[in-house]
């Protein structure tokens, strides 16, 4: 019979190696042979390891696949085992791998922090110093700009003083035109009493010559006469002047009146019909001389008598509205007899309104003033 001897520590531990052997082997125990025990000796010394006997023959097929399912499932789970301790291994040089990365962040994030630190400060030192420049340069212009004001306000009393000096100057100067005005006003007191005396003696003469026996009417033979005489002095005068007109002839029993027509004719009319007024002034003279009657003549243009006398009616109301608002007078421009005479005319029912014409020729013109 096979046999194989094993030695151990002990008896079961040299039994349990034969049987792994054995098994390894695809051999089964059938029995087994102590052949020494085992002794520990005397403080170590004739230590004798246990020697057995194992007797064995060839296993079964099913013992031996079992013997090597479960030797591969040892083989597999050892290296399994290997596997998982190859795997903590790189587990734990990874972990000291990131230990060091993590060690080696701090530390660059630490410089970073002091880096930026520094900047900080440097910038903070840099923004103080400029800030010192600043608030000195402030300080500098704040001086000049004071020093400006002490000279604006010294100026300024100067020139405070100066007015006052030419206040006092325009008083005194106020006081001797008003002494002058007084006496002004006495003298032209005084002139207006002569002009009174002057109107009622022109007033009287007015009386006198009104009372006087009037001129005959001129008959309708000579007042034809008269209006030839006029028509062709005024015909001729328009002929030397180069100027194409029509001449148009009205009569009544108290006037004669040519109304002229034509183009561009404002240089018979003149300023506020003052040329007009000459021309039928002369008309008058050349034609009721050497008549015994006289007949008035009236020259106009283009109707510009009536328009004129329309526009002289509306200023007059227009002006005497706002005399009673201001209750100050309103001097007119100087117009002639017959103008002064329809603003007369115009205002001599008006409530509050008073009329008036001062001045001499070429001058005279009418005051609005405001009556109570």
């Amino acid at each position: 019979m096979d046999y194989i001897e094993v030695s151990a520590k002990t008896i079961a531990d040299a039994v349990a190696k034969g049987t792994e052997q054995l098994k390894a082997d695809g051999k089964v125990v059938t029995d087994t042979k102590v052949l020494e025990q085992p002794s520990s000796g005397f403080l170590g010394i004739g230590r004798r390891d246990a020697l057995v006997r194992l007797y064995f023959e060839e296993a079964p097929l099913t013992e031996k696949v079992a013997f090597a399912a479960e030797k591969t499932a040892a083989d597999m789970q050892e290296a399994a085992q290997t596997k998982v301790a190859e795997a903590k291994s790189a587990v734990a040089d990874a972990s000291e791998f990131v230990q060091e990365k993590v060690v080696d962040a701090k530390s660059t994030a630490v410089e970073v922090a002091e880096a930026a630190q520094q900047k900080f400060n440097e910038v903070a030192e840099a923004a103080q110093q400029k800030a010192g420049e600043v608030s000195e340069l402030a300080q500098q212009k704040f001086g000049e700009v004071k020093e400006q004001a002490a000279e604006l306000a010294e100026k300024a009393q100067q020139h405070l003083g100066e007015a006052a000096d030419a206040a006092q100057a325009k008083i005194a100067n106020a006081k001797a035109q008003a002494k002058d005005v007084a006496v002004d006003v006495k003298d032209t007191v005084a002139d207006k009493l002569v002009d009174a005396k002057e109107t009622a003696e022109d007033a009287a003469t007015t009386v006198a010559a009104a009372v006087k026996p009037q001129r005959e009417p001129v008959s309708k033979e000579e007042q034809m006469v008269i209006a030839d005489k006029g028509k062709q002095f005024l015909q001729d005068m328009f002929s030397k002047m180069g100027l194409s007109v029509q001449i148009e002839k009205m009569m009544t029993a108290e006037k004669i009146t040519f109304q002229i027509h034509g183009e561009e004719l404002g240089i018979l009319i003149g300023k506020h019909g003052q040329t007009l007024d000459a021309i039928q002034y002369l008309t008058n003279l050349v034609a009721n001389k050497e008549v015994a009657g006289h007949c008035h003549i009236v020259v106009d243009v283009e109707k510009y008598r009536s328009r004129r006398e329309e526009t002289l009616v509306n200023l007059a109301k227009r002006l005497a509205s706002k005399v009673k608002r201001n209750r100050q007078k309103i001097s007119l421009e100087p117009m002639s007899a017959f103008e002064r005479k329809i603003i007369h005319l115009t205002l001599q029912n008006e409530v509050h309104i008073v009329t008036d014409s001062e001045g001499e020729e070429p001058y005279r013109h009418v005051v609005i003033a405001y009556k109570r």
